[in-house]
């Protein structure tokens, strides 16, 4: 039983990548002022920018496996502007009392594009590890943290078809904005806007059978304060932690 459900969390955590309510289209106003939110980020360039999360494990499945394996730890997102002028940006999951283990989805971004140029993921558990890394170009397909950066510029107010890298394959998937949402954080409740990718048929593709769901700030920061990880029946959530008090210097 261990090595079927070890076999869930991995998939779970190592997967590599990424029913609406009905409500009135945006206006042109709202579209406009989104846009043009987005260019003066974009024309500032992109920025450094860290987020430190707890996850847990949830779902059935998951709350059995927690008893066989972590089921909680600390996240960190991450996006570090280059000198070329692109952006790097990692996923890192771990685990207290696991030193070493780690789960690791990265890519280099052109944040001019929205695009990612190379991408990688790796993780390293019970002495397992497994590691990919492809240039992906000008062909136009995301990955997990590159998808979620291209969500925070440039969110959809309508479904909005997309290919996902993901260990090596790609992926048709479907990104739908589902409205402004309550979430319930350690810190207190906060309004955030939330969107889904789901993976769809077309002929001759593999189906992506993850699911991802963020929920981001409805600012012109699009934080993302709420990441939910569904596979194989297990539930990872990570929900952001405030930042860490700074240290004062009693030499000053």
């Amino acid at each position: 039983m261990n090595r079927h459900i070890g076999t869930f969390v991995l998939a779970a955590l190592a997967f590599g990548a990424l029913a609406g309510v009905a409500r009135p289209a945006p206006s042109a106003a709202q579209i406009a002022a989104q846009a043009a939110s987005a260019a003066a980020v974009s024309a500032a360039g992109p920025r450094d920018e860290e987020f430190h999360y707890r996850w847990e494990l949830g779902n059935l499945l998951g709350n059995v496996a927690g008893m066989f394996f972590p089921h909680r730890g600390e996240g960190a997102l991450t996006f570090k502007a280059e000198d070329s002028g692109n952006l790097r940006s990692e996923l890192v999951i771990t685990s207290p009392g696991h030193a070493g283990e780690y789960w690791r989805y990265g890519a280099v971004i052109d944040p001019r594009r929205l695009k990612p140029i190379r991408a990688w993921s790796s993780y390293l558990w019970r002495g397992k590890s497994k590691s990919k890394s492809e240039e992906l170009g000008p062909q136009g397909v995301m990955d997990v943290v590159s998808g979620i950066y291209s969500i925070r510029q440039d969110p959809p107010w309508k479904p909005r078809r997309m290919e996902i890298w993901s260990d090596g394959r790609i992926y048709p998937v479907v990104v739908t904005p589902l409205g402004i949402e309550n979430r319930r954080l350690p810190q207190g409740t906060v309004r955030a806007r939330h969107f889904s990718i789901r993976g769809v048929d077309e002929p001759g593709a593999r189906r992506w059978k993850g699911k991802l769901d963020l929920w981001l700030t409805p600012d012109e920061w699009a934080t993302p304060v709420e990441i939910l990880i569904s596979r194989n029946l297990a539930d990872v959530r990570l929900q952001i932690q405030p930042p860490p008090p700074v240290a004062s210097n009693p030499g000053r």
